[in-house]
């Protein structure tokens, strides 16, 4: 099992939108103050499911996790994918009740940061800019949220399969600021996002790239006009 020391949490934390702009003696500071612990998680296996009483802020140290919903018929609709750095559960600690309103499961055998919810109270034990800059953090990781389900509505209310493809493509285009980009999912990951069968959605990119719209090569695209 590999080695989360305090060091190596601190040096993954500093690399986290949480703790941007603070030296590392400053994060160490501030974990040393709190509750926190590094857990093994297998490939596969869930860490939140909807309305489950979350009391910490999860945050990837090794790993990749996806945030979903599950549909009445079972099937899941893909809200996000979290990688190394990223981290989750912000949003509910945030809510009067801190139930959880998604599911996240780990796509990877991953180790999870596990840190108590006074993160939200705990920063005033750092200096006046540390804790002002903590708290500008949380906001910004709140915003970029409710920007990526902002990005999902509009993706699942275009019309067609390639209205949906266009739209997405288009939003990594002005994040990336290039024509040329890659995407985090895979094929079965960005149809379940999508909410598209895989199927129709390889035929439909297939299309696009012969009638010169796109083109791409597994998760690597470019837009062409």
């Amino acid at each position: 099992m590999m080695d989360f020391n305090e060091d190596r949490v601190t040096e993954i934390c500093s690399n986290s939108i949480i703790f941007k702009n603070l030296e590392k003696d400053a994060i160490k500071k501030f974990l040393s103050s709190l509750i926190y612990k590094v857990v093994f998680i297998k490939k596969g296996e869930m860490i939140i499911k909807e309305d489950d009483h979350i009391d910490y802020l999860g945050v990837i140290l090794e790993g990749e996790v996806n945030v979903c919903k599950y549909c009445p018929d079972g099937s899941e609709s893909l809200l996000a994918k979290l990688q190394t750095h990223e981290v989750f559960a912000l949003d509910i600690l945030c809510t009067p009740s801190q139930n959880s309103f998604y599911n996240v499961y780990t796509t990877k055998p991953s180790f999870i940061l596990k840190i108590d919810k006074k993160i939200l109270d705990k920063a005033m034990i750092l200096s006046e800019k540390d804790t002002c800059n903590i708290y500008k953090n949380i906001i910004t990781c709140l915003a970029n949220t409710c920007a990526k389900k902002c990005h999902k509505i509009e993706l699942v209310s275009q019309r067609s399969i390639r209205d949906k493809i266009m739209t997405y493509l288009l939003i990594q285009n002005k994040n990336k600021n290039s024509n040329k980009f890659k995407i985090s999912f895979d094929r079965d990951q960005l149809a379940n996002y999508l909410c598209v069968n895989r199927s129709v959605l390889s035929h439909e990119l297939s299309l696009m790239q012969q009638e010169g719209i796109i083109k791409f090569r597994k998760n690597e695209f470019e837009i062409l006009k």
